[in-house]
């Protein structure tokens, strides 16, 4: 860069800054939520009015606003507002400065009025259309014309000439009857409610339908019979009638029937066949039934639910005397919690039956009446604790059969496997005992037939094998043998016995270190 020497020179570097742009880093932006108001046919205009806000960019002095002529400002701080009452140009720029150090930033902002367009004119009245139809049956095409008919839009119809027919034997609606059916067709078109349809204006006749070959009637059919072994009884011999109206099946013979019976035996069987006729029955003969099927059988009889018997005429208790009651009343042997009261003018015992012995019924409690921690007894006879759910705390058991015990987080379920939530826990169950977590590699797992698997030793049908890393051994052994020689006695390998480690070729024995001495 040159020195300052002429006064030119100094006079230029004393003046201010003529201009600036937003390259340098300051501006003015103006915003608002619309740049027009909208003018309806009426000469209103709306928004009411339209909000403009200046924002200065890294500029620092007051705004001043200003706007063209023909239009009104309201001004406050950085907002400037223009009520469409107070615009009367069509168009307005407003404008938004500030002065620092001498330079001025500018910004402008167009508003501008838009005006709806003027009412067209009313246009004509649009067209109402439709179709007419009319129809006939004829063993070929027709080339005569339903004739001159008139047409109503609002009904989508023919209303003249009233009723159903038309000339040459055309009707507004399909006809009965088994000829081929014919329709002509005329296409209705005014600004009127109607339309005249001269006869002339007709399509020609088109073949719609004709009367087909009659389509087959198919069900399929079932019969029963029950028995009382369950060996399948022989099918029907004789030739059915099925009548495809009423589903009935006639002419059954051998015992069987078209209903499931209520008799005849615990096992029930089925046989099927398929009915098709392109009338309203079919004959089925003997060949066509599928073989006999058992379809079900009866239960066993379940066991009677408990009862009460009262009996008079007995002055004091006997089991036997209650047992007789029962069988008395129709109800056979007692069961668990049967309930017998023998009595007469003077006496009067009840009793109920529990594992083979007659108990004396002491008071019935309600169990909605009792109070929490209240009950306490030296023993509880029940069928079933399946519908009991508590915190049992701490318990104190006699011999547990069939049971599975799992707890820890890693065993939310009595299902006998490793879990998949990467918890610890344990089960054990006839399956057998699992511990720990698999997925961690930290377990154990002990079979009911004897096998033990851990990730560094395992005990698989009799034989042992040690993975991990052996620090230190004492005892005895008599013989270890790798697995090639323990699969064969004559592959190579090696055994370590009580007198030294020897080595197979799978031939030769080549001792490497015997008792006492290294070879």
């Amino acid at each position: 860069m040159s020195a300052i020497i002429g006064e030119r020179d100094k006079l230029l570097q004393a003046t201010a800054e003529r201009f600036s742009t937003t390259a340098d880093g300051k501006a003015i932006l103006m915003s608002a939520s619309t740049p027009v108001f909208r003018v309806n046919s009426a000469g209103a205009g709306a928004p009411g009015s339209i909000a403009i806000t200046a924002k200065p960019v890294n500029v620092v002095g007051d705004i001043v606003f200003s706007v063209s002529a023909g239009t009104a400002l309201r001004v406050n701080g950085n907002v400037a507002t223009i009520d469409f009452a107070g615009m009367t140009t069509d168009t307005a720029l407003v404008q938004a400065r500030i002065r620092e150090f001498g330079v001025d930033y500018l910004a402008n902002y167009m508003v501008s009025k838009v005006f709806d367009g003027a009412a067209g004119e009313t246009g004509l009245a649009g067209l109402n259309t439709g179709q007419a139809f009319a129809y006939k049956r004829a063993a070929a095409a027709p080339d005569d014309s339903p004739g001159d008919v008139i047409f109503t839009f609002a009904t989508a119809s023919i209303t003249t000439p009233a009723g159903n027919d038309l000339v040459n034997g055309w009707s507004k609606n399909v006809p009965a009857g088994s000829a081929p059916l014919y329709v002509r067709v005329a296409a209705a078109s005014s600004r009127n409610a109607t339309d005249n349809i001269v006869a002339n204006e007709w399509a020609g006749a088109v073949q719609l339908a004709k009367d087909g070959t009659d389509g087959l009637n198919v069900a399929p059919v079932r019969i029963y019979q029950r028995g009382a072994t369950n060996i399948a009884p022989a099918l029907p011999t004789a030739t059915c009638t099925f009548t495809f109206a009423t589903g009935g099946l006639t002419g059954l013979n051998n015992g069987w029937s078209a209903q499931v019976p209520a008799t005849g035996g615990a096992y029930l069987f089925t046989s099927g066949a398929t009915a098709a006729s392109r009338g309203a029955t079919d004959d089925i003969p003997a060949s066509e039934w599928s073989a006999a099927a058992r379809l079900a059988a009866d239960g066993a009889t379940g066991q009677r639910g408990t009862v009460t018997v009262t009996a008079p005429g007995h002055s004091t208790w006997s089991d036997v005397s209650a047992v007789y009651e029962l069988g008395h009343a129709g109800y056979g042997a007692p069961i668990n919690r049967d309930v017998v009261t023998l009595y007469d003018t003077m006496h009067a015992v009840t009793k109920f039956y529990v594992d083979g012995a007659w108990v004396v019924l002491g008071t019935v409690l309600n169990g909605n009446l009792l109070v929490d921690g209240t009950v306490a007894a030296k023993a509880l006879a029940v069928d079933k604790l399946s519908a009991i759910t508590a915190d049992l705390g701490k318990v104190t058991a006699g011999d547990i059969y069939s049971a599975t015990i799992h707890g820890g987080a890693g065993y939310p379920t009595g299902t006998y496997g490793w879990p998949s939530n990467d918890g610890n826990g344990f089960h054990l169950s006839q399956g057998g005992l699992l511990m720990g977590n698999y997925h961690l590699g930290k377990y154990a797992r002990f079979d009911p037939d004897g096998d033990i698997d851990t990730p560094q030793f395992t005990s698989l049908q009799g034989i042992a094998t040690f993975s991990g890393t052996l620090s230190g051994a004492r005892g005895s052994f008599t013989l270890i043998r790798s697995p090639a020689r323990l699969a064969s006695g004559s592959a190579a390998g090696y055994d370590l016995t009580g007198t030294g480690l020897y080595f197979y070729d799978g031939v030769h024995e080549q001792p490497y270190i015997e008792l006492g001495e290294y070879l």
